[in-house]
C-alpha cells in the first residue's frame, strides 16, 4: 500500500506516527498533500519518460525528423537539464501551481528552453502577457534571477485552473478532519491504561516493604502506579488484600481505523484526478484495463495541452497550418514484451503493417531494406470499387 511506504523511514519503521496523527493536528493535511503529491508525481512520471516526436517537411513531404528540434526536446534543452528531467520539471510545476512558464532563448547555434521557477506577470488579458523578475534554478538549488522582459514570442504559458478540483479538496479536507478525530479519540481511549485498585474495608497499617516505614493508601497507589507505567522492566509488589484489575483488557485498539481513513483519503485523491485505483496503488495486474484507462481519462489532457503549447511556440502557425508538429509518443507507455506478444506481431504484419513500423511502434532503429518497408495483405477482406466487390487476397 502506497501509505506503507509514505509513512515509513529508511529502517521501515513509521516515522513520526503518533507526531503526525495526534500531536499535530493535521494529519489529514499531511497524508492528503503525500498522496496528492504521489498522483502529480505519476502523472509527471509518464509523460516524461514518452518520446516527443517531430514532424517537418522534407523534399515536400511531412516526415518524421530527428534534428534540431527533436534534440532539444528529448536530449538537451538547456545545459543544466536533460530532456527527462526538463518535462518533469514542467508537469510537476503546472500541476502543483497550476501554471508555468517555459522561457525560449533563441541563440545563433541552438535554442534553449528553461521552466522558470518563479516570475511576475501582468493582468493584461486581450493582449499579450509580459513575464518580469524571472529567476531560474537547478537541481543544486543555484538560482539566477533573469532582467530581461519576456512575452509569448519568446515563451511558452502554460494555465491550468480547476476551481472544482481545489472546492472538493476542502471540503474533503473538512470532513475527513472529523473523522480522523473520532478514529483518533477513539485510539487514545482504547489504549490509555485504566487500573482498579480495590483496598479491603479495614484499614490495616501499610509498612513500605524497601524501607520498612508507615506509607498512605495515596502513597502506595502512586508506587504500585509508576510500576505500571514504567516504560522499563518492573516489577510491582501487591499485598494480597488487595485487588488490581485492568479495566481496558482486551479493548486495546491497533492502527487499522487510521489506516481506513488513509485508504480513504488516497481513494478520493485517486479520483479526484482520475486514476485507475489499481494504477495509483501499483496494483495493477496482467488483465488489468487500469493504464489504458489512467492514460484516457488522466494523462491524454496534459498530453494535448503541452502539445498544443510546443506547436504554437516552437512550430509556429504558417508551418503548423503547412503539416508541421510536435506530438508525444503515447505508444511507448506500456512495457511491451516482443517474444510474449510475437502473435500479435504477426496479425499486424498480416494486415499490412512493414516491418519497418512495428519497429518504430517497439522503439527499435528501422532496416534500410526495401523488404523491410514492403506491406502484405494474407487474409481476405472485401474491396468495394467503383461499386462491385473484389475479393482480394
Amino acid at each position: 500500500m502506497i501509505f506503507d511506504k509514505l509513512l515509513q523511514n529508511s529502517k521501515g519503521e513509521l516515522k513520526e506516527f503518533f507526531d503526525v496523527l495526534i500531536n499535530s493536528g493535521k494529519a489529514s493535511n499531511y497524508v492528503y498533500t503525500l498522496a496528492e503529491a504521489h498522483a502529480i508525481d505519476l502523472i509527471a512520471r509518464t509523460i516524461a519518460k514518452c518520446e516527443i516526436q517531430t514532424f517537418e517537411k522534407t523534399n515536400g513531404e511531412i516526415q518524421e525528423n530527428k534534428g534540431d528540434l527533436y534534440w532539444t526536446l528529448n536530449i538537451r534543452p538547456n545545459y543544466m537539464q536533460n530532456g527527462t528531467n526538463f518535462i518533469y520539471k514542467l508537469v510537476t510545476k503546472l500541476l502543483t501551481e497550476k501554471t508555468a512558464l517555459v522561457l525560449i532563448n533563441r541563440t545563433n547555434i541552438e535554442n534553449f528552453l528553461y521552466v522558470a521557477d518563479s516570475y511576475n506577470t501582468d493582468n493584461k488579458i486581450l493582449e499579450q502577457k509580459n513575464f518580469t523578475n524571472i529567476t531560474v534554478e537547478d537541481d543544486e538549488g543555484n538560482s539566477i534571477s533573469l532582467r530581461k522582459t519576456y512575452n509569448y514570442d519568446n515563451t511558452i504559458y502554460y494555465t491550468l485552473k480547476n476551481s472544482k478540483l481545489k472546492t472538493a479538496s476542502n471540503n474533503f479536507n473538512k470532513n475527513i478532519n472529523k473523522l480522523l478525530k473520532a478514529s483518533q479519540n477513539a485510539f487514545v481511549k482504547a489504549n490509555t491504561p485504566k487500573w482498579l485498585l480495590k483496598r479491603p474495608g479495614q484499614q490495616p497499617t501499610l509498612i513500605d516493604y524497601e524501607t520498612g516505614k508507615e506509607m498512605t493508601y495515596d502513597d502506595y497507589k502512586d508506587k504500585v502506579t509508576n510500576g505500571l507505567m514504567s516504560e522499563e522492566e518492573a516489577i510491582v509488589m501487591l499485598s494480597d488484600m488487595f485487588d488490581l484489575q485492568n479495566l481496558n483488557q482486551g479493548n486495546n485498539k491497533n492502527i487499522s481505523d487510521f489506516e481506513n481513513v488513509f485508504k480513504k483519503i488516497g481513494d478520493t485523491v485517486a479520483q479526484e484526478w482520475n486514476i485507475p485505483l489499481d494504477v495509483f496503488y501499483s496494483t495493477t495486474g496482467e488483465k488489468s484495463s487500469g493504464t489504458d484507462n489512467f492514460i484516457t481519462m488522466c494523462v491524454d489532457l496534459y498530453f494535448e495541452l503541452l502539445e498544443d503549447g510546443f506547436n504554437s511556440s516552437l512550430v509556429g502557425k504558417k508551418d503548423f497550418l503547412n503539416g508541421e508538429y510536435i506530438k508525444f509518443n503515447r505508444l511507448n507507455i506500456n512495457h511491451k514484451d516482443l517474444i510474449d506478444k510475437a502473435s500479435g506481431w504477426d496479425k499486424l504484419i498480416s494486415n499490412g503493417f512493414s516491418f519497418n513500423q512495428l519497429c518504430k511502434f517497439l522503439g527499435l532503429p528501422t532496416i534500410n531494406q526495401d523488404w523491410a518497408d514492403e506491406h502484405y495483405i494474407t487474409k481476405n477482406y472485401a474491396n468495394v470499387k467503383g461499386g462491385e466487390e473484389n475479393n482480394e487476397e
